[in-house]
C-alpha cells in the first residue's frame, strides 16, 4: 500500500464506523454525515501524526559526544 494512501483509508474507515453508531442512536443523517466527516477528518490527521512519530522514533539519534 501506497504511504499516501494509507492515511486516507484509515481516515474513511473511522468515518464510517462513526456514521454507523451514529445512526444506531437514530440521529438524522445529514448529523450523522457531518460527525463521520469530521471523524473521517480527525483519523487522517492522527495517521500522519502517528507515522511520523513513528518515523522519527526509528529514526538513529547522533550521538554528540
Amino acid at each position: 500500500m501506497k504511504k499516501s494512501f494509507k492515511p486516507i483509508l484509515e481516515g474513511l474507515a473511522v468515518g464510517c464506523v462513526f456514521v454507523s453508531i451514529t445512526m444506531l442512536f437514530e440521529i438524522p443523517m445529514i448529523m450523522s454525515l457531518i460527525i463521520g466527516a469530521l471523524a473521517a477528518l480527525g483519523g487522517y490527521r492522527n495517521s500522519i501524526k502517528m507515522d511520523k512519530e513513528k518515523a522519527a522514533k526509528n529514526r538513529i539519534p547522533d550521538e554528540d559526544n
